[in-house]
């Protein structure tokens, strides 16, 4: 789709001040067009496109108020290629078949669309709409920082329209799937930046990629634990210094033992990740929140179709109502 063939977009009032009758059936085409891919659709609801401060594909609202706000506001600015609302990146993507499948960071369909942006506005939550109106607090600020990611190309005009979150979120899926060093993934943004125009955003180091990341806000916690797997100094047990088991050492020795300002390291270390974190980002989105509640919600015939059909579930149900989340 060239931008030619979208011009209308931006032609929305004839000379006499009336809306142009090819504006009204382009806003049609455009909502019929998002209303075939649910995967960008919350609900019955979509981004409005408007180039109304509160919306530019922030906002989620129902099809008859995007059609009276396009036609009042009319679209955002350059967005000939509908990426929030099913279309792909790329500036001539190609068409594949209902059974082709995206590959993460390999093939972007014709029905992909800005997952990275979504995926931002998810964690932000209802009340985010990415508008900066106040000085925002840390957290949010990450938030900010993420969502400037999603939008921002990593050069401007690049032909597969790459973003600074979506490269390194593949560079980050190609350190974790090859197991390369802290140090190689260093060398290798160095690297990608050289071959890339001179007003690249690309990251400098695997230091600043996690800085971005941050803003996720999905936690990692290291506990010191026995060398000889006895225990982990959790909780009550976090200020000791030896092993109330076996009595070995928490720490190693060192020659700098003796000075104040050196950090203690621990022989052994266990990686946790909290559970609550990622279950309030899974329950973020409305789209996946409803899997996540259908064992709860859906309708049984008296026939034990599901583990949650089963009197043991139903009882753990009953025994532990608290633990609903709805």
């Amino acid at each position: 789709m060239n931008n030619s063939d979208r011009e209308w977009m931006y032609a929305r009032l004839l000379e006499d001040g009336f809306i142009n009758p090819r504006f009204i059936i382009g806003v049609e085409e455009f909502v019929a067009f998002a209303k075939r891919h649910p995967e960008c659709m919350d609900d019955e609801k979509l981004r409005c496109p408007c180039n109304h401060r509160k919306c530019r594909n922030k906002n989620i609202l129902d099809e008859f108020t995007i059609m009276t706000h396009l036609g009042t506001y009319d679209f955002k600015l350059n967005y000939y290629r509908w990426y929030h609302h099913g279309e792909s990146y790329m500036p001539h993507p190609t068409v594949l078949n209902d059974h082709q499948e995206e590959t993460f960071g390999e093939t972007i369909n014709s029905q992909s669309h800005n997952a990275f942006l979504s995926m931002v506005f998810d964690v932000g939550g209802p009340s985010f709409d990415g508008n900066i109106e106040e000085e925002p607090n840390p957290s949010i600020q990450n938030l900010y920082n993420m969502l400037k990611a999603a939008e921002q190309e990593i050069w401007p005009g690049n032909p597969h329209g790459h973003s600074q979150l979506s490269v390194v979120a593949r560079l980050l899926n190609l350190k974790a799937k090859h197991c390369f060093p802290e140090k190689l993934y260093d060398e290798l943004c160095q690297f990608i930046s050289e071959l890339m125009p001179s007003d690249n955003i690309m990251p400098d180091s695997f230091y600043s990629t996690k800085k971005l990341m941050r803003g996720l806000g999905l936690p990692v916690e290291k506990i010191d634990c026995c060398k000889n797997g006895c225990m982990i100094y959790w909780r009550e047990d976090r200020e000791l210094v030896n092993c109330k088991f076996c009595a070995h050492p928490r720490f190693k020795r060192s020659k700098y033992q003796q000075s104040k300002e050196k950090t203690n390291i621990s022989y052994k270390k266990m990686y946790y990740f909290p559970l609550t974190p990622r279950l309030q980002r899974l329950y973020a989105s409305n789209v996946i929140a409803k899997h996540m509640r259908w064992h709860f919600e859906h309708e049984t015939d008296g026939v034990m179709r599901h583990h949650s059909d089963s009197p043991a579930w139903k009882n753990f149900d009953q025994t532990h109502q608290v633990l609903h989340l709805k």
